[in-house]
């Protein structure tokens, strides 16, 4: 949801488009172009702060290369973001965001207005046989998304498709689908983790044994 209220559905694997909804999703907009071409693998990015949306497209299903849109009026128009650097995390990789839920603005401590979006390395390519070589992660921003840094790697191999949220004590509780799991171990559960540094690293790695996968 933008920051008037303006609702959002964006979608696409062969050109992003989206429809926004100014009365709650009782009704539509006509379709909106993001990108003429590419793939949006996961939810936009609202900057709270300014009211920037950004949306995080990749030229084919990733690891592809990776473009940022920006729009600065809720929605209605789009422009790429020039200069967008993405550095990569403590192992030396760059994440994908393909498939992982919106990211969001802290709004508790220290960390303040930081953008925090979940993201994924796929390690060589997706398949099953590299599924225990991947993981996820998050990126973040302290100005408004121009730059953002790379977490340290979530605490569990063979993970993807993660979503983060912000606990009202300024905690951010990540939680995310388990692909692959060690012989023995059930991977139909999903993974959880918490950090106390806006994002950067994670720590007490549990399974949820409520949620199956």
């Amino acid at each position: 949801m933008a920051t008037d209220g303006t609702v959002l559905a964006v979608f696409g694997k062969d050109g992003v488009r989206l429809r926004r909804s100014e009365d709650g999703g009782e009704s539509w907009g006509d379709e909106i172009v993001i990108a003429e071409d590419g793939f949006m693998g996961g939810g936009v990015t609202v900057d709270e702060g300014s009211g920037d949306i950004l949306a995080f497209i990749e030229k084919s299903h990733p690891p592809a290369p990776l473009e940022v849109y920006r729009s600065s009026d809720h929605g209605k128009t789009w422009q790429v973001q020039e200069g967008t650097e993405i550095k990569p995390d403590k192992q030396g990789n760059v994440p994908s965001m393909h498939m992982n839920d919106h990211g969001i603005t802290l709004r508790h401590g220290e960390k303040k207005g930081r953008l925090v979006r979940p993201t994924r390395w796929y390690g060589k390519r997706n398949s099953r046989e590299e599924w225990p070589t991947h993981y996820t992660n998050a990126i973040f921003s302290d100005d408004g998304g121009k730059t953002w840094k790379t977490s340290n790697p979530f605490p569990a191999m063979g993970t993807g498709e993660a979503c983060v949220v912000e606990l009202s004590n300024g905690q951010l509780y990540y939680n995310t689908r388990r692909h692959w799991a060690e012989k023995g171990a059930n991977p139909r559960r999903r993974w959880d983790a918490q950090s106390d540094d806006g994002g950067a690293t994670w720590k007490d790695l549990r399974m949820v044994q409520v949620l199956p996968d």
